[in-house]
């Protein structure tokens, strides 16, 4: 089954919200992407209106934590049963199930800020550049794209996920992104990475960690430039490309 169908059966919305309510350590990648999403718009914005397009809303979490933040908020998404959840919880949201790569819902309009979490790691690659080359004939001039990647290659636990996999189901699929990989996709979009925010390093697999020990690791890590690119879950901040050669900032906490 291919990505696009995989969040459509009927009770994928039900599993998605019970999944990332009960796992600690989704937990706290969630309260971490708060914080940052804030501080994205406090740099990057400021008092400007922002008009928020969140792709593969899902279930609503990025879209509710914004719609009081923001001008206009939308949502698209291709499973029904995930927005049906997103519209008990969102208010004041613009929910649209469509495929954007292949329904032209959203003809005409623009966006100065788009986020997308949880979804390039796991669409195919042709699916990501599909999806990517929809977003950017939505993205204002001036506006910014905003995506996550939740199995960075660079993490030593998701090689270290990743190479138990290989070994026990060769034939299996284990979604991994390296941080070259995301530089990738954006630049052939026409777009570049201007900033990265590392987000979690402490996820040795089958033992927990506590909140407080991660977010105080996260803390100390983030101040450590050198560290970035081994985080699990960074978050990109990426425009329209204006300068071949520059290369992405990286965010200290």
């Amino acid at each position: 089954m291919n990505y696009r169908e995989s969040h459509k059966y009927a009770g994928k919305g039900a599993e998605y919200e019970a999944y990332y309510q009960t796992q600690a350590w989704e937990r706290f990648l969630w309260s971490r992407e708060q914080d940052i999403i804030l501080r994205i718009l406090k740099k990057y914005f400021g008092q400007t209106d922002v008009h928020l397009l969140d792709f593969a809303c899902g279930t609503g979490r990025i879209a509710g934590f914004l719609e009081n933040r923001v001008k206009t908020s939308t949502g698209v998404d291709v499973s029904g049963s995930m927005l049906a959840i997103a519209t008990e919880k969102l208010k004041q949201t613009e929910i649209i199930e469509a495929d954007i790569t292949t329904d032209e819902v959203l003809t005409g309009r623009k966006f100065n800020l788009i986020t997308a979490f949880r979804f390039f790691l796991n669409a195919e690659p042709q699916l990501r550049c599909e999806a990517i080359q929809a977003l950017v004939g939505l993205l204002a001039e001036d506006g910014y794209f905003v995506f996550n990647n939740h199995h960075n290659l660079g993490s030593p636990w998701i090689k270290l996920l990743d190479a138990c996999h290989r070994r026990r189901n060769p034939e299996g699929i284990f979604n991994v992104m390296s941080i070259d990989q995301m530089e990738k996709l954006v630049e052939g979009a026409g777009m570049e990475i201007v900033e990265i925010y590392p987000v979690g390093f402490f996820h040795p697999p089958k033992v927990p960690v506590s909140y407080r020990l991660n977010l105080a690791i996260d803390r100390v890590a983030c101040t450590l430039r050198f560290l970035s690119r081994f985080s699990e879950s960074p978050i990109a901040v990426c425009r329209r490309r204006k300068n071949q050669t520059r290369n992405a900032s990286v965010s200290r906490d």
